[in-house]
């Protein structure tokens, strides 16, 4: 398989009739350019994909048209995008984002989709398209979030286990709403014998799908196996993800669906690790060429002709939904600060948003009549938005106006846990604050624990609160950065203060707290990274402990003490 693609690229570069081969090598010029241009403002590939496809595109500088040849390979992308995240799909994965991480997504799932329904009935659309309306808004952007909160750091704080939660649920939710969307998209004949007929063609596909996943994959996977060739292997996964796209696109409802249930058929392989393993190398290609497809879809002459529902609808994303999902965070009792960097990190225009809507837009579309350029309007401001996440995920933490704004709502709700001390740790006096119940803070804790002295936690994820406080550890729901919550764990009287958390961010903004309340305390802190280190010292930490310099210690003292084993034997032996 190798040989033939390489033949066949030569045999078009040849070929003076051959468009398709000079798009893409201008688009993936304007790619490399554009990603390193942003990647200076320290903007994500993604960002810099879209940007690339805007001033490529028709209605940028026109150096590329859009064509069907480019539309099938940006499908191509769309159904391996899916079929891997149908692949990586587990119950493991499901139960380690946290029942209050899932119970969040299905609030913000539920919050936007009613919201955004009711404003557009409000502004004449019928009940289906203001269905569809707000199911296309309440999809996200899995690929730009998670590369801005693994850029930051923030995966395993508790906005980042919110959000990665809320991305799963929104990742399963595309499947119902993809089945939804032939009957949305209907005629406005009889609706029993129509949902009658997409229910029959969902219950099919997943009924081939279950038997497959139990009778034919496993055997036909491991023949081909058996005959130890990488690409005849690759070959045969992408003739299940793309054939089973294919039926179901036959079958009247999306070829993403059909995609996506071939993945989740090879997740309970055998094969599974390995499929994911070859099939990713080529999903990135494929989801590259998707990104720039969908920035060349942006249409500057839009923003000119319907201003204003353009800036409506770019506020209803970063404003209205950010608000919304702010508000459940805020009723499954977190902190202000984490329900706005939740709220915010998903206050934007997804990939899956966009699948949506080119599903619900084929044939007659679900937009039509009077509400035809509402589709147009949706893309052009979804861009945006799109674009402008990294940068208001950097400007989150900042966002104080906003937390003083909820704490009513906040002290309503008692979100913070601290203020509830147990009689035992509640006249405290020279203990250790620890901030943080990671890895590190439980090896803290522990030794404090055997050492008699005593100490008390303050932690943001509730998992790990519940979990440590049934072994009557002196843990509790409380955020290092508010003073309220400081004043409850005792800081007056505390010896030293430990912070151990990740996010650079709310360290700084730690300590500066915690030095304007009490600047004689010790602070001890772990960072990440060792370029943090002098910043934080002269911010007004104690001590700073960077992770990846202790790492580096330990690993070179085990080389060493292995060198010096082996040194040792050798010498015994001779």
């Amino acid at each position: 398989m190798t040989g033939l693609p390489i033949t066949a690229l030569l045999a078009a570069s040849a070929d003076a009739h051959s468009p398709l081969l000079a798009d893409l090598i201008v688009l993936a010029i304007c790619a490399v350019v554009a990603v390193l241009l942003l990647g200076r403002l320290r903007l994500p590939v993604v960002s810099g994909f879209l940007f690339a496809g805007a001033v490529a595109g028709p209605q940028g500088l026109g150096l590329v048209a859009n064509s069907d040849d480019l539309t099938m390979l940006g499908e191509i992308g769309v159904s391996l995008l899916l079929f891997t995240i149908g692949l990586e799909f587990s119950r493991e994965r499901i139960q380690a984002a946290g029942s209050i991480a899932l119970l969040a997504g299905v609030a913000q799932i539920g919050l936007t989709i009613a919201v955004a329904s009711g404003g557009g009935l409000l502004f004449g659309l019928d009940i289906s398209q203001a269905v569809f309306l707000g199911m296309v808004i309440a999809l996200s952007s899995t690929a730009i979030v998670l590369r801005s909160l693994k850029d930051r750091n923030e995966l395993e704080a508790p906005q980042g286990r919110l959000i990665l939660g809320t991305l799963i649920m929104q990742d399963l939710a595309i499947v119902p709403m993809l089945v939804a969307v032939p009957l949305l998209r209907g005629d406005g004949g009889d609706i029993g014998p129509e949902l009658l007929q997409v229910a029959l063609k969902a219950g099919l596909i997943l009924a081939l799908t279950w038997l497959g996943s139990r009778y034919v994959v496993n055997w036909v996977l491991s023949q081909v196996s058996a005959l130890r060739s990488r690409d005849v292997f690759l070959l045969t996964v992408l003739t299940l993800s793309i054939g089973l796209a294919v039926l179901t696109g036959q079958a009247g409802l999306s070829p993403a669906l059909g995609a996506f249930m071939a993945g989740i058929m090879l997740s309970n392989s055998d094969f599974a690790h390995r499929t994911l393993s070859e099939v990713i190398p080529l999903r990135d290609v494929f989801f590259s060429l998707f990104f720039v497809l969908i920035g060349m879809l942006f249409d500057l002459s839009v923003v000119f002709s319907h201003p204003l529902p353009v800036l409506g609808m770019l506020a209803a994303l970063l404003l209205g939904k950010g608000v919304v999902a702010t508000l459940g965070g805020m009723f499954l009792r977190f902190p202000a600060r984490i329900a706005i960097m939740f709220g915010f990190g998903l206050a934007q225009f997804g990939e899956f948003g966009y699948i949506l809507l080119r599903s619900g837009q084929a044939g007659e579309g679900i937009f039509r009549g009077e509400s035809a350029m509402l589709a147009d309007v949706l893309l052009c401001s979804g861009l945006i938005s799109m674009f402008l996440t990294p940068l208001i995920l950097q400007a989150a933490p900042h966002f104080k106006a906003g937390q003083k704004l909820l704490r009513p709502l906040e002290r309503l709700l008692r979100t913070r846990g601290i203020d509830e001390t147990d009689e035992a740790h509640s006249g405290l006096r020279g203990h250790v604050i620890i901030a943080g119940m990671g890895p590190s803070g439980r090896m803290l804790a522990t030794a404090l624990r055997e050492r008699g002295q005593a100490y008390l936690v303050l932690e943001l994820n509730s998992r790990t609160v519940q979990d440590q406080r049934q072994r009557s550890e002196p843990v509790y729901y409380g955020d290092v950065t508010s003073r309220e919550a400081l004043e409850h764990a005792g800081l007056e009287q505390a010896a030293v203060l430990a912070l151990m958390f990740n996010d650079d961010q709310v360290l700084r903004r730690a300590i500066s707290i915690v030095r304007s309340l009490r600047p004689d305390i010790p602070i001890v802190v772990r960072t990440p990274f060792a370029s943090q280190v002098a910043p934080l010292l002269e911010l007004g930490a104690s001590t700073v402990v960077a992770s990846e310099l202790a790492a580096g210690e330990s690993l070179t003292q085990s080389v060493l003490d292995v060198l010096q084993a082996a040194a040792t034997e050798h010498s015994t032996g001779g």
